[in-house]
């Protein structure tokens, strides 16, 4: 019962990914053919001039009025259905489905015009060129997807069969001219289908070439620590994240990985360590960043094959801070031991001086956040996977405040951040930088939980008679709203 049961999420699972990819693909498909859409578009519109010299001018003295009429119409049209794309091109190009309906449409629209063509050119020429020329050029130029383009063969052809069988008098001219352009039909889809399918196969085996370097560089970057990747045989560099960059004060310098340690010798006991462990964490090191910065770091090391290569990852953790505040932790007990902000009674104590209308009282805007499904995550996984949720929002969350603002754990599953020297504007763009790391996170299944929190905003001014507790209370009437939405969310999508 157990086996069949996981079998069928496996079958789903790998049909969900299937479908991903199609979908993937066919997004990337509307857009080169979208592109060439307006190409087609301009070509049009160019040479519309030379059409009509020849449709007024040319034929003027062309004994046959329904030919030029039904001739110059077909040009016109052309000339107005591509004036009419590229003046929707720009409001269109970035919205998926009005571009893959607009693409189906002119499709239609061009065999169409072949077809039409083609049947104008029996009252005087008799042959098909106009109506093949545009089959193969809809197969070479548009390989939509097939089902799509099968369908509007099928009913431009069938159309193109009624009236040339009306306009052809002569059975057997018009059976030969079926089989030749029935055949023209049939050998422009086969075309347009290897040609789809050469496209498709080829951005599959790219995408799936990519994805695993992809995906590391993404989790890579991701990382809220600094993190380098050594060639552990010449020292050489060859990656490191944003983080890494700013810890360690390297924009615009070229350097190997020989600073990270503190002599030769220690890197090659490293190393040497590496090769029997496969990864060493927690060693505490004192770098010196700058001849005139210092820093606390505690380093972790791992073995790692990246592009065929045994390579060194090596993430860092600045403990700086609490190296230097060591003493003041024990006797104060000011920070959360869990996630290194300050707790409740710092926070608090700090918040109270602003409220309280004395000297150091100014401006500021309180964020009251949740984490949400803590408890289930504690319930479902343990409390060591609720802890690192814990962790993660707030590495999260430190990330994108500056040295003026406070962040501090006010208990359980609730934080509080005051955002000094900016408008509320400010914040919610800070919030939403901070939810996209979420959903960024979320997306690469970086952790085995959902990650997001719920917040609410209070903007304090100096000399408004409030208290502390009422700044909390109204905060957190602003977050529960945020958190009803967002219940009602998991309640709608069965999580």
């Amino acid at each position: 019962m157990l086996r069949s049961f996981t079998k069928k999420l496996l079958n789903r699972s790998k049909v969900c990914s299937c479908a991903d990819r199609d979908r993937e693909f066919f997004y990337f498909n509307d857009d080169i053919l979208f592109e060439r859409l307006k190409l087609v578009s301009y070509m049009l519109i160019f040479t519309y001039p030379a059409f009509f010299i020849v449709d007024f001018f040319l034929l003027d003295g062309l004994a046959y009025p329904t030919y030029k009429k039904m001739l110059a119409g077909v040009h016109i049209s052309g000339l107005i259905i591509s004036l009419i794309f590229i003046m929707i091109y720009r409001y269109v190009r970035n919205e998926i489905r009005a571009k893959k309906s607009i693409i189906h449409l002119y499709v239609f629209f061009y065999l169409l015009i072949g077809a039409v063509s083609s049947l104008n050119s029996q009252l005087l020429t008799g042959n098909l060129y106009a109506y093949i020329i545009i089959l193969f050029g809809v197969a070479v130029i548009f390989p939509v997807q097939p089902k799509v383009l099968l369908k509007n063969f099928t009913w431009v052809h069938l159309l193109f069969v009624i009236g040339l069988f009306l306009l052809e008098q002569d059975r057997v001219s018009f059976l030969i001219k079926l089989i030749n352009s029935t055949g023209a039909a049939v050998i422009s889809f086969t075309i347009a289908l290897a040609f789809f399918s050469f496209r498709k196969n080829d951005f599959l085996n790219k995408r799936k070439l990519s994805r695993n370097e992809e995906v590391f560089r993404r989790l890579f970057n991701l990382n809220p620590n600094p993190l380098f990747l050594v060639n552990p045989d010449n020292n050489e560099i060859l990656l490191m994240n944003q983080q890494a960059i700013e810890y360690y004060q390297l924009q615009g310098k070229n350097t190997d990985g020989s600073f990270l340690f503190r002599t030769p010798k220690e890197r090659d006991d490293i190393f040497t360590r590496l090769k029997e462990q496969g990864m060493i964490k927690n060693i505490v090191m004192e770098q010196q960043i700058t001849p005139n910065i210092r820093k606390w770091s505690m380093l972790h090391f791992e073995l790692v094959d990246y592009l065929d290569q045994t390579c060194m990852l090596i993430g860092t953790t600045d403990i700086t801070d609490i190296k230097k505040t060591e003493e003041e932790l024990e006797r104060h007990a000011s920070y959360d031991m869990l996630t290194g902000v300050r707790n409740r009674r710092i926070g608090i104590e700090q918040l109270r001086k602003q409220v309280c209308g004395g000297p150091e009282s100014e401006e500021f805007i309180l964020s009251f956040i949740d984490i949400n499904d803590l408890k289930k995550v504690n319930d479902r996984l343990g409390h060591a996977f609720g802890d690192d949720l814990i962790r993660t929002c707030c590495e999260t969350l430190n990330r994108h405040i500056d040295h003026h603002d406070v962040l501090f754990r006010l208990g359980g599953d609730e934080f509080i951040i005051l955002f000094f020297k900016k408008k509320r504007e400010d914040v919610e763009r800070i919030w939403e930088d901070i939810q996209r790391d979420f959903q960024i996170l979320n997306e690469v299944k970086q952790k085995p939980f959902h990650i997001s929190v719920s917040h609410g905003l209070y903007h304090y001014v100096p000399g408004t008679p409030i208290t502390v507790e009422e700044i909390l209370e109204t905060a957190d009437q602003e977050m529960y709203k945020e958190k009803s939405l967002y219940k009602e969310r998991e309640v709608s999508f069965g999580r």
